[in-house]
């Protein structure tokens, strides 16, 4: 089979057998009739064409015109024809759906008032212009499912796009039943048979419709060739019904209905040739019967799902109102000033003094500066106080008036956090529940689940919950949830991969309730990183915190995090923010939530300072785009086509603030660029020396470690402090590495600068 690819890739070959299909395809769709017109479903092919291949179906319909018996009705396709080819060759890009329809209705309606103008004189211009519409609306459904044919691999049917399909698929059946053989029609033949193929797989509604439109299509094309077929629809309905059915009855049952109806509506010598129809519809069904129609399509949303999402999106909406009222209710509450100490004092000492008035109208600014002193220091006596009578009872005063004082306020400090801790939850559940409704609201390809839950019988799982979706990007991903200790884990991939012809990547997460298995298409994007950490002099534990891991969908994430200090009181706060950070993100929680939530928990996990930086790196396995998020961490350079820029942050760690967010920062990369994320312990003297590694394209390993090795170099001495670089290259497996541009954005609190190359 790859001499075969070889040999098509070539333009030699490949260009012109597509030329020869599509001047075939155009004297096929050509033949047909609308109302004693030609079908003009070739001009909707020929609008959504490469001009070459227009001016192939050009070809053929003139080829058509010449061999058929009815020119008269061919003339209005023609003139659309060559109006069309005229609008691809001058517009020869390619647009997006709506405008290749909107190019195509306005060629076939300059052909219709052309056609009309020369041959009729106004007496078709009205049937032409609904030819115009109906063309441009097939032109739209064709160029749509093209697109996202080659983007998804399967054809979108959402309810919006259906009136597209239903269009095209009338002009599709009129065109082929203009082939009308001696002995069967093949528009009539092919359509009974998709009609089967409809009933069958999606059962009584997706076969009714498809023979309402098979009936409807051959009629438009001629009354006495429609005639047997307008009980197609009622017998789809029934065969819908029946679809349980093995193959051995279903397809008998089918003929012997439609055949029965076929001889009431039909009673002219033409029912042979209708029996003869009704056995190649049955035998095309019975080769093609085990295609499953819904690994080409894309549905809606399950119906049973909207209730879930409904309750989801309450819930979310819920906690935003619950967010307001509680923020409005705790701006009305106000948290009381403490009570000035310096007046308590000489409430309680120096009013009932006999020196009172001589003090405090004598000196009275120097007996306040002396006070605030006294609390300050309440084992210190200031000088002004020396001769105080009172001198012993001012001290003892004093020392309980600062000890309560200094409750108090770290008391009004501890209720304005808490306020803002409180207020910071109840947003991230909001955030929680937003992301979960939208989770929820994306397509679940159930022929690729059904497959799934076939395995899982197999492998002796079927106890596990499973479900299979499809990203915009095409990719599978799915995920099981069961409570088996021992999983078979490869077993399952191998035999889905095999299933499916795709290889996959998986994620494990084990809770004490089970497991949570999430498999992903193998993506096009990926990293290849090295993690290198130095301890500073004198601690057994560093005090940095690393982590490389990949979600569900088969991104990949870096995190470095450097705690407040060095050892084991940094490393703390770093481990707990890098292992939540993970296991939030893991859990399908956005980065953004998943970093406020980490700042939130270490603001609320000790009554001591316990903050750190934290430095996130994303790959989007799909487009190949770099997010960068940062919480205070240091500048990271980042090397693209030789050129290295150094990416700084204005941010706060987490773990300071309640409401800290973090700063954020897309980057446009090409295979086999470097990026380098560095902690604090690394000088920035050191940058222009790890630029010019960069430029030098050494391997990650080298760099790292000299990156390491030359710090204390850079810093005039040994290093002082925890050390950790990681340095990461991307890796591209498809041909154009150059990744989707996204205009950089910035964070509410903190933004990112991109600076001229080092």
């Amino acid at each position: 089979m790859k001499w075969l690819q070889t040999i098509w890739q070539r333009d030699v070959v490949r260009v012109p057998l597509c030329c020869a299909a599509a001047a075939g395809g155009g004297f096929l769709l050509s033949i047909g009739t609308v109302s004693g017109v030609a079908s003009p479903l070739a001009a909707a092919v020929a609008g959504v064409c490469p001009p070459l291949y227009a001016f192939a179906i050009l070809l053929g319909g003139l080829v058509a015109y010449t061999a058929t018996d009815m020119p008269e009705g061919m003339q209005f396709l023609l003139i659309c024809l060559v109006a069309v080819t005229c609008l691809r060759i001058l517009f020869r890009d390619r647009f997006r759906p709506h405008g290749m329809a909107i190019m195509t209705a306005f060629g076939c309606a300059v052909g219709g008032f052309t056609s009309d103008l020369i041959f009729h004189s106004g007496g078709m211009l009205p049937l032409y212009l609904l030819a115009a519409l109906m063309t441009g609306v097939a032109a739209f459904f064709l160029a749509d499912a093209a697109e996202t044919l080659r983007e998804q691999r399967r054809i979108a049917m959402k309810p919006a796009k259906s009136f597209t399909f239903a269009t095209c698929y009338l002009l599709m059946v009129t065109a082929l039943c203009g082939v009308d053989l001696s002995f069967c029609n093949v528009g009539r033949a092919l359509g009974t048979a998709l009609t089967l193929l409809c009933a069958r797989q999606l059962r009584q509604h997706g076969g009714t419709l498809c023979g309402a439109l098979t009936a409807c299509g051959i009629t438009l094309c001629s009354v006495k060739l429609g005639m047997p077929m307008l009980f197609l629809p009622v017998t789809a309905m029934l065969m819908g019904f029946l679809s349980k059915l093995p193959n051995a009855l279903f397809i008998p049952v089918f003929f012997l209905i439609q055949a029965l109806s076929s001889a009431v509506l039909d009673s002219s010598m033409g029912l042979a040739k209708v029996l003869i129809e009704l056995v190649i519809s049955c035998t095309v069904y019975g080769l093609c019967g085990h295609v499953e129609l819904e690994r080409f399509i894309i549905t809606e949303v399950p119906s049973e799902r909207g209730g879930i999402i409904r309750q989801e999106r309450f819930l979310s909406e819920t906690l935003h109102e619950l967010h307001e009222e509680t923020a409005a209710v705790m701006r009305r509450l106000t948290i009381p000033e403490p009570e000035d100490a310096t007046l308590r004092i000489r409430c309680k000492v120096c009013v009932s003094c006999q020196n009172h008035d001589t003090c405090w109208k004598q000196q009275a600014e120097q007996m306040h500066q002396a006070f605030r002193q006294l609390l300050h220091t309440p084992q210190r006596m200031p000088s002004v106080l020396q001769s105080c009578i009172r001198r012993t009872s001012l001290m003892e005063t004093a020392s309980v008036c600062a000890m309560n004082n200094a409750l108090s306020q770290m008391q009004r400090v501890h209720m304005l956090q808490n306020r803002s801790i409180t207020l910071e939850y109840l947003l991230l559940l909001e955030n929680m529940a937003c992301d979960a409704a939208k989770r929820r609201s994306e397509s679940e390809c159930i022929a690729e689940t059904n497959v799934l839950r076939q395995i899982l019988q197999r492998c002796a799982c079927a106890e596990a919950a499973c479900y299979v979706r499809r990203l915009r990007s095409g990719r599978y991903t799915a995920e099981i949830y069961t409570q088996q200790e021992e999983f078979p884990l490869n077993s399952v991939m191998e035999l889905l991969s095999a299933k499916l012809g795709i290889g996959f990547g998986s994620m494990l997460i084990r809770q004490d309730t089970g497991s949570r298995i999430c498999l992903y298409q193998e993506p096009p994007y990926s990293l290849e990183y090295e993690i290198c950490s130095v301890n500073a002099p004198d601690h057994v534990r560093c005090g940095d915190q690393a982590d490389a891991f990949t979600d569900g969908k088969g991104n990949q994430y870096l995190v470095l995090s450097d705690g407040m200090g060095s050892g084991s009181t940094a490393s703390l706060a770093s481990r707990i923010a890098v292992r939540t950070l993970r296991r939030m993100i893991c859990s399908e929680m956005p980065p953004e939530t998943a970093i406020r939530l980490v700042n939130t928990l270490l603001l609320s996990e000790t009554n001591t300072e316990n903050f750190a930086t934290l430095d996130v790196l994303i790959l989007d396995a799909d487009s190949g785009e770099l997010t960068l998020y940062k919480s205070g961490a240091a500048a990271t350079l980042f090397c693209r086509r030789g050129q290295v820029q150094r990416v700084a942050s204005q941010s706060f760690p987490v773990g300071i603030v309640p409401d800290a967010m973090p700063s954020r920062q897309h980057l446009t990369a090409y295979s086999q660029d470097c990026i380098v994320m560095l902690s604090d312990g690394i000088g920035e003297a050191e940058y222009p020396y790890i630029s010019q590694l960069l430029r030098q394209g050494i391997s990650l390993t080298d760099l790292t470690r000299a990156v390491c090795e030359k710090a204390g170099v850079f810093l005039g001495g040994t290093a002082r402090d925890d050390m950790t670089v990681i340095a990461a290259r991307i890796c591209s497996q498809i041909p154009s590495d150059l990744t989707n541009f996204v205009t950089n954005k910035q964070a509410k609190n903190g933004n990112i600068a991109v600076e001229a190359s080092i």
